[in-house]
């Protein structure tokens, strides 16, 4: 009688102990993770690259850009001018280094024969002309200074043969190598300054560099900026994320590129697919601008889930409730 009592008592305790659960035993593997947060995104301060005034701003705050679109342009004029400036510069270096290479002309050629053709002329009659006064000396029918001059007269001669001579050589030879590697390095430079040039002067164009949307317009047209002096901010909505705190007890349950549903409640019924790509390896203190589900406690791990935004429904600033899928689901 006793052992049947103490049978059916043991049966009911297990049952009643099956049916609860114990508060070491911790949340369930399976269970959903629940977070909250709000949508945010990659914002990008687009800025000059040169000074100028502003010639125009085509976008405003709010506008949907896409990748490479022009949104604003500096006044050209400066830069126009340098690029002309340094055109005509490389086209003068151009002309020289022309010169260099074709060489010596046929007319200058001849011209220089002709000069010392005539300087041999010129040498042989002062020659003749110095033997014909030592002839005349020793007779006392030429004086000896009349002989001095006469030498004097065949060595300019000579001395001017020479140089004929030397520049006949110099043009048959033609331009130096050095001459000509320098005009090449010259021209070579003035065609860089040109580069750099058009490279300024398609910085005066501001292209954006993702597609997203414009949050903040920093500038007004007619205004002078410097360069690196922030206009407008873009914002990426392509892959906007959600950042969020996940608890201690909860961060088991937590792993990269796990997948994840996020609902906002400006669009209700609407599920945007996503999935874990950051979890913080420290801990820190939960900021006081996060609430969540549970009671707030002391240490939390930061998270960010990417979301899936094809059409630019997801906006930056908006609440969303984030769903962290099972591993095993």
């Amino acid at each position: 009688m006793f052992n049947g009592i103490a049978g059916i008592f043991f049966l009911a305790t297990a049952a009643l102990l099956g049916g609860c659960k114990w508060p070491w035993s911790g949340e369930s593997a399976t269970a959903s993770v629940l977070l909250s947060g709000n949508i945010e995104a990659r914002e990008t301060d687009l800025a000059f690259q040169v000074p100028g005034r502003i010639d125009r701003l085509s976008v405003d705050e709010g506008d949907v850009v896409a990748a490479g679109q022009k949104l604003a342009s500096l006044d050209p004029r400066d830069y126009e001018l340098a690029l002309a400036r340094a055109r005509a510069d490389a086209a003068v270096s151009k002309a020289a280094l022309t010169v260099l290479e074709a060489g010596t002309r046929p007319q200058e050629l001849r011209v220089a024969e002709a000069a010392v053709a005539q300087m041999e002329a010129q040498l042989r009659f002062a020659q003749a002309e110095t033997r014909r006064v030592a002839q005349l000396v020793p007779k006392q029918l030429a004086s000896q200074d009349q002989l001095d001059r006469a030498q004097l007269q065949e060595d300019v001669a000579q001395a001017t043969l020479t140089q004929a001579r030397q520049q006949l050589a110099l043009l048959q030879e033609g331009t130096r190598k050095e001459e000509l590697a320098r005009a090449r390095a010259d021209y070579a430079a003035r065609q860089q300054v040109v580069a750099a040039a058009q490279q300024q002067l398609s910085y005066a164009d501001l292209a954006s560099p993702v597609a997203g949307s414009v949050t903040v317009r920093l500038a007004e047209a007619g205004e002078v900026v410097g360069a690196g002096q922030a206009v407008l901010t873009v914002a990426a909505l392509d892959h906007p994320w959600v950042r969020v705190y996940v608890n201690e007890k909860d961060l088991s349950r937590v792993r990269l590129g796990q997948a994840a549903q996020v609902r906002v409640d400006g669009l209700p019924g609407r599920v945007f697919q996503g999935r874990v790509v950051f979890i913080s390896p420290e801990a820190e203190f939960t900021p006081k601008t996060v609430e969540t589900r549970e009671l707030r406690v002391d240490q939390v791990y930061r998270a960010k889930v990417e979301v899936a935004n094809p059409d630019g429904a997801l906006k930056i600033g908006m609440p969303a409730d984030v769903t962290l899928v099972p591993a095993s689901s």
